[in-house]
């Protein structure tokens, strides 16, 4: 990324190879964090309501029960595998 991620450095301050290279290790981890967490704030999941079937459920609760989240992830599977295959 463009932006710098970490405190810039204080005029006069000089870096190593080892400290530019420490340096570059932590920004690119942060982004990779904060890239992570967008992704994840984009697919978070609704609580309290079954994913399968819509009932309500247990408020952080993603479904009502065992056989409602078999049911989902087996389709998912399914859907996963049929794109996975070009279909």
């Amino acid at each position: 990324m463009s932006r710098p991620l970490l405190e810039p450095l204080q005029p006069g301050e000089r870096l190593d190879e080892t400290d530019m290279a420490a340096r570059r290790e932590a920004e690119f981890l942060a982004d990779a964090l904060q890239v992570q967490r967008a992704r994840a704030a984009a697919q978070s999941v609704p609580r309290g309501v079954c994913l399968n079937c819509g009932e309500r459920c247990p408020c952080q609760a993603v479904y009502c029960d065992a056989d409602c989240r078999a049911d989902h992830e087996r389709r998912e599977g399914a859907v996963a595998r049929t794109q996975w295959c070009g279909g």
